[in-house]
């Protein structure tokens, strides 16, 4: 009958270990399951100009959106998707996809939706749209079609440059046609 007493204690002993082996090796699994996720970018500052010539003065300047680079980290261009929201002067939208492209070209396969917003002729798009990266310093550009969204003086369009593997907005500007 004594021995039976002198059990107990070491059952409850093996079992608490036990139960604390099994909560260790979840937390652990938990923990090392989740992937860490690298930060998006961090672009302290950045500016952008709209630039539109209009009448007679139509050129290749006409219509160009500009986005400045002005610091922060460097921006891996394969890495994002330039949303235009042109909205409130034409109805239209588009995204700037599968960057950096081969060339100073946007076409079909850089436009998700393909709406006609952003002009596809050969040199419509450069600076960072072709490179590697858009670090301070850089701009990037294109052009806004003038056949399908003709900005006045004073149309504004909304430019954001999405990191996608974060889903994060690293840079946005409101533009105003000058």
């Amino acid at each position: 009958m004594k021995d039976e007493k002198a059990i107990s204690p070491v059952v409850g002993i093996m079992l608490m270990i036990a139960i604390t082996i099994v909560l260790g090796v979840t937390l652990i699994f938990f923990a090392t399951a989740f992937e860490m996720q690298e930060p998006a970018p961090f672009v302290a500052h950045s500016s952008g100009e709209l630039v539109r010539k209009g009448g007679a003065d139509e050129t290749f300047e006409d219509q160009r959106v500009y986005i400045y680079h002005n610091g922060g980290d460097s921006v891996k261009m394969s890495e994002v998707e330039i949303v235009v929201d042109a909205t409130k002067c034409c109805g239209m939208k588009d995204r700037i996809v599968n960057l950096p492209t081969t060339t100073n070209k946007i076409d079909s396969q850089n436009l998700a939706e393909d709406s006609g917003l952003i002009t596809k002729t050969p040199g419509y798009g450069g600076g960072a749209i072709s490179e590697d990266y858009f670090s301070t310093g850089e701009n990037l550009w294109f052009r806004i079609n003038n056949g399908k969204c003709p900005l006045e003086k004073g149309d504004q369009i909304t430019v954001k440059i999405i990191h996608t593997p974060t889903n994060t907005i690293v840079i946005e500007e409101t533009l105003t046609a000058s």
